[in-house]
Order: C-alpha cells, then sequence, then structure tokens
C-alpha cells in the first residue's frame, strides 16, 4: 500500500469511532489486571491477547464489504444454534451456569456472538422492505431472535437474552413500525409480567428484590450492589489510584473483573475517569446513530442502529447496575470487563459498523 493508497484507506475510516473502542479496550486491559491481578495472577495476559486478537478484527473488517457478510448470515445463523444446543447437552458450567464451550485454555460463550450474527441475519431479511416495516416482517424477525434467547435464557443466562432482543427492538422501532403495533407490544408486556416472575429463577427474583430494598438483605443478595456503591463512592473525585482498590484487593467486591468492572475503575480512578468513560460511551453510541441516519442502504442503515442500541443499552445498564440505579443481570461492560467472548464480539460489531461507513464513503468517492 503506497501513501496514496493509505490516505484514500484513511478517509474511509471513522476515527471518530475507531480511536474510542481502542482507548476502551486498552483501558479495559489496564483495569483487569488491576482488578484480578491480586486474585487471579496472570488473568490479565488472556484478556491482553484477546485484545490484539479484537483490534485485528476490527482492522480486518474495514477491509470487508459488509454485504458480502451477509450472504453468510443464514449460514453463520444456524452454526450459532447448533452451537447453542451443543452447550445445552455438552457445555462447561461454572457457577451453575452452562454457557460455554471449552477450547484449550479459553473458554468461549456463544450466546455472546450472537449477538454479532443477529446484527447480520436481520438486516438481511430487512433488506428489500418498504419502510414502514410490516406486522408480518416484524414477527419473521422476531422469532429468529427469540430461537438463540430461549436457548439462552435456560442456560441459564437472563442478562444475556435479554440484550439478544436489543437489536432487534431498536432496528424495529427505527424501521418506523406502526404505533399501534408498539402499543400493544407493551400492553402485552405489562400483562405478562406476572407470568414472568412465576418462571424466573429464585436468585433472579433475590436480585429484582434486593434492587427494590438492598438493605433486606444486605449480606445475602444485595451484597453485589451495596458493595458496589461503597466502591464507587469511597473514588470520589479523584480515586484512590492504581492498584489502590480496597473493596477489590481485599475481596469485598465480588466479581470486580468481569460484572463489576466499573465499580473497580470508579474505586481506583474516581469520578473524573468514570465520567469520562460514559462520556466516550456516549459520544461512541450517538456517532454510530449518526451514520444510521445518515446511510440510505437498508442492510447498513439497520446494522448502525441495532449496534448503537445494544452498545448503548448494555453499557448503561451495566453501569446503572454497579450504581444501585438497576437490578444485577449479569451483563458485562462493553470493551471493559473480562472475557474473551464479550470483547470480540463487540470488536466484531465495531468493525461490522466501520465496513458499513467504509463502502458509503467508498461509493460517495466513485459516484459522488
Amino acid at each position: 500500500m503506497n501513501i496514496k493508497d493509505y490516505y484514500k484507506f484513511i478517509k474511509r475510516v471513522d476515527l471518530f469511532i475507531l480511536l474510542p473502542v481502542l482507548f476502551l479496550i486498552f483501558w479495559g486491559t489496564l483495569s483487569i489486571y488491576s482488578a484480578s491481578v491480586h486474585e487471579y495472577g496472570n488473568l490479565w495476559l488472556k484478556q491482553l491477547f484477546f485484545a490484539v486478537i479484537s483490534v485485528f478484527l476490527i482492522l480486518t473488517f474495514i477491509f470487508i464489504d459488509y454485504r458480502k457478510l451477509l450472504n453468510y448470515s443464514v449460514h453463520l445463523y444456524i452454526i450459532g444454534i447448533l452451537s447453542l444446543i451443543y452447550v445445552k447437552f455438552f457445555g462447561l458450567t461454572i457457577l451453575g451456569a452452562k454457557r460455554w464451550i471449552k477450547l484449550g485454555f479459553f473458554t468461549l460463550q456463544p450466546s455472546e456472538f450472537m449477538k454479532f450474527v443477529l446484527l447480520l441475519i436481520i438486516p438481511f431479511m430487512l433488506q428489500n422492505v418498504n419502510l414502514p416495516i410490516s406486522i408480518k416482517d416484524t414477527l419473521k424477525i422476531f422469532v429468529i431472535t427469540a430461537i438463540p434467547a430461549y436457548l439462552t435464557l435456560i442456560q441459564p443466562d437472563l442478562g444475556t437474552a435479554i440484550t439478544l432482543f436489543l437489536p432487534f427492538v431498536f432496528i424495529v422501532f427505527l424501521a418506523e413500525i406502526p404505533k399501534k403495533y408498539i402499543i400493544g407490544t407493551v400492553t402485552a408486556v405489562i400483562f405478562l409480567i406476572p407470568f414472568v416472575w412465576n418462571h424466573l429463577k429464585d436468585y433472579q427474583k433475590n436480585r429484582i428484590l434486593a434492587f427494590i430494598n438492598p438493605d433486606a438483605d444486605p449480606l445475602g443478595s444485595a451484597y453485589h450492589i451495596l458493595q458496589s456503591k461503597i466502591a464507587i463512592g469511597s473514588g470520589m473525585i479523584f480515586g484512590k489510584g492504581f492498584l489502590h482498590g480496597t473493596q477489590s484487593k481485599l475481596y469485598f467486591l465480588p466479581e470486580q473483573h468481569t460484572d463489576f468492572i466499573f465499580a473497580s475503575i470508579g474505586e481506583e480512578w474516581g469520578f473524573i475517569v468514570s465520567f469520562v468513560l460514559v462520556s466516550v460511551y456516549f459520544a461512541l453510541t450517538l456517532r454510530i446513530f449518526y451514520w444510521g441516519y445518515k446511510i440510505k442502504n437498508l442492510p447498513g442503515k439497520f446494522i448502525c442502529y441495532g449496534a448503537g442500541g445494544l452498545l448503548a443499552t448494555q453499557a448503561f445498564i451495566n453501569i446503572l447496575m454497579t450504581m444501585g440505579l438497576a437490578p444485577v443481570v449479569g451483563i458485562t461492560l462493553p470493551f471493559l470487563s473480562y472475557g474473551g467472548s464479550s470483547l470480540m464480539t463487540f470488536s466484531l460489531i465495531i468493525g461490522l459498523v466501520l465496513s458499513v461507513i467504509s463502502v458509503y464513503k467508498k461509493e460517495r468517492l466513485q459516484f459522488g
């Protein structure tokens, strides 16, 4: 690649998306080192390994035309469903949940990768629709989403099952679905709440009750929330300093390198850095939504809408959860929480978004 080609390539890359993501990946690896080195030793090296792979995936996807990937979406969907079925019978069980496939020295979580697959197959199925989207098309993609969500729910993994529906929700909503269907769906969900509650596991019910009244069981179901709030509050404005968190280092804060990584960051780096991270997520989401609005090609538009909605909702649910403002649902903080499957999945999603943008810019340069 000569200098001229390199310059053309840089012009096709949205640095307002790429650079914040690279920053989050770096900060995530650094934070996982601090949160885990005292307890798990070299766990951060695994995350570093996946971080390198993730950056490679993002940069590689920029060169790939996303429209070619759409043609493989059905194949990837079938592989994903078969993987979830395999997990049901032969998966690795950790802490009572069977969610992983063991591959040598690391494990993969197929339900995480289904987020990326759904962001391919839903736009593929809707590429020739007329807006506003019809109820028939809505039901088709609902079924496509519900199958992996159900297989994830019975693992059990309520948090990931919920997030699998996020691309569907944002794409359908922004595909101008008639308001009467939205009102009908919300009404149906309200009436289904008692049914859903009766079918939740006991620990899931306890998490919701702990969110409503954490003082009722401070050493049991509310322990995570209370310790997380203590960690964040103790960080105050500037934090206790790198490697100097007490709630995490003295084992008071559970899952400090996974679901509660934001609490660990808040304790060590304080409000300023925490606010910067929240701002990065917010700006990143707005940028992706901006491209979803600007791009006229329906699959590209839906990919951006679905990716932005998934990233924003999962990030802010996790952050609100650590602050005691949402129930503990067990979902990762994108790019920051420990977990190779989560990190690679969101990197694939960002790579897909950058591919959409790259194709759009390339065609504008050729025909504009």
